[in-house]
Formats: C-alpha cells, structure tokens, sequence
C-alpha cells in the first residue's frame, strides 16, 4: 500500500484578486466605481459653473445692450436737435433778409407817390410799379404778404403806434387812422409791424 499524503493547504484568501474577479463577473470594479463617481461630480461641478459663467455673459451682453440703445437714443435726440436748431437759424436768417427788402419797397411806394403828381411823369410811374410787383412778387414766393392796417383796431402784434391823435368820434378811439410805415406778414407771423397812428377819443 502507498503511504498516505496529506492535501496540500489551500491558498490564502487574496482579497484584491477576489475584487477583480467580481469586477470582471459583474462589469464593474469596485477600484473604479469609485472614480467614476469623483468625475460624475467634478463634471457636474463643471456644468454648473459654466452655466454660471452663461447667466453672467447674458446679464453683460442685455447690459451693453441696453447701453448700446442708450446711445443710439441720445445720437438720434442730438441729431434731431442740431437739425431744429439748423432750421430755425435758416429761418430766422431768410426772415432777415426778407425784411431787410422791405425798406425797397417802402421807397418805390414813395417814388410812385411823387411820380403821379406829375402828369408827365405816367411812364415812369407804370415802371416804377412794375419793378414793385416784381420784386413783392419774389417776396410773395416766400410766404411775404402786405397787411392792410388803416382802420383796424390797434393791434400791438401786427403795428407799432408812432403817435397817438386826438380824435372826436368815439369810433375811431384805439384805431389805425394813419399809416407811416405799411406792414407785412410771413405766413401767419408778424414780419414787420406796420408803423401807425392811433386814435385817441378825449371823452
């Protein structure tokens, strides 16, 4: 008979090969679950910072955008007032020009009156009122119009008082009874006020 021979002893239990062999059964590694947590959460940490860093973005870009409509306001504003401001400059430049030819006119009133109280004069009259229809003609093209003032009531808008003359009808009290100076208007607006005489009733 053959001797007897003990079993060997078994193997010592090797807890990381025993890990690695589950790992391998189950599909994961106990050594790496691990660390795949750390990145799911480094990776969360990731988007929510950059979601942070998005809002900041968006809140900089409404702001420069609100600054942005700002100046646009403030350079259609500044354009609009250099264009009033240019206008009424025109404006008020044209109306002085306008009644810086007005005195030419009040001297041709002047020579037609002399010329026709000459008989033999009547040529140079009909010039002389034609040269006047030309020009207050030009004028007219601009919005310039003769306004009448003898026998309207006295209106310091549209005439300046030159004398005051006792008057004995009540009616003729604070009215035009004299003109010295014919006046004319631009558009609706006073462009020279018609030098005048008033009545003045002493009762």
């Amino acid at each position: 008979m053959r001797p007897m021979v003990p079993d060997p002893e078994p193997p010592a239990f090797d807890a990381v090969a025993a890990a690695k062999e589950l790992g391998d059964l189950t599909g994961t590694d106990p050594a790496h679950a691990a660390s795949d947590d750390d990145y799911a959460a480094g990776l969360e940490s990731d988007i929510e910072e950059l979601t942070n860093l998005l809002a900041q973005k968006d809140v900089q870009l409404q702001r420069a955008n609100d600054r942005a409509d700002q100046a646009h306001a403030e350079i259609e504003a500044a354009r609009k007032r250099l264009a009033n401001e240019s206008a009424k400059e025109l404006e008020q430049r044209t109306r002085k020009l306008l009644e810086s030819l007005l005195p030419v006119i009040d001297d041709l009133d002047r020579a037609i009156a002399a010329a026709r109280t000459h008989a033999e004069s009547a040529d140079v009259v009909q010039g002389l009122e034609l040269v006047r229809r030309s020009l207050f003609s030009q004028l007219g093209r601009f919005g310039v119009t003769h306004a009448p003032a003898l026998g309207e009531k006295f209106d310091p808008q549209r005439h300046e008082a030159v004398a005051l003359v006792p008057v004995t009808d009540r009616a003729q009290d604070g009215r035009v009874i004299d003109v010295m100076r014919e006046g004319y208007l631009i558009g609706e607006d006073t462009l020279r006020p018609a030098g005048v005489a008033v009545g003045k009733h002493g009762g």
